[in-house]
């Protein structure tokens, strides 16, 4: 009786440490389909302003600056104050992804920290998309 108590908690001590190691393994940060993208809106955390893209072409470059980056869930919960960009992309169904920039190699996302493998993200193109779209 004893041997099967102990193995139990082994296997599930085994279970809970697979689940936890599997939520480390670097993802791909945008889960959406591109072409069902009808809208982006970005919040500026500095400024406080809104933009909302709905140009395809400008959608796409977004969308290809953010695919390729790579995510990996950190171990550390810092608590931070402020952010660059708050985004919000949405399908014909709604809001379909949400992700908070931080910093270029810095991100929340489901309330979760995550820091960039390789390639950070280009601020600089989103910095240039508040002065090239009407505010909302």
């Amino acid at each position: 009786m004893k041997r099967k108590i102990v193995a139990s908690c082994i296997i599930i001590l085994c279970v809970i440490t697979v689940i936890i190691g599997v939520s480390y393994i670097p993802q791909k940060l945008i889960k959406v389909n591109s072409k069902e993208v009808v809208k982006i809106e970005i919040t500026n955390g500095q400024t406080g302003e809104k933009t909302e893209i709905m140009n395809h072409e400008q959608i796409s470059q977004i969308l290809f600056n953010l695919a390729d980056i790579t995510i990996q869930k950190e171990q550390s919960e810092k608590d931070f104050k402020g952010y660059h960009y708050w985004i919000k992309i949405y399908t014909e169904k709604g809001i379909a992804q949400q992700l908070t920039i931080h910093e270029a190699d810095t991100i929340i996302y489901k309330d979760v920290l995550y820091k960039t493998k390789g390639k950070s993200i280009d601020k600089a193109y989103i910095d240039r998309l508040f002065t090239e779209v009407t505010n909302i």
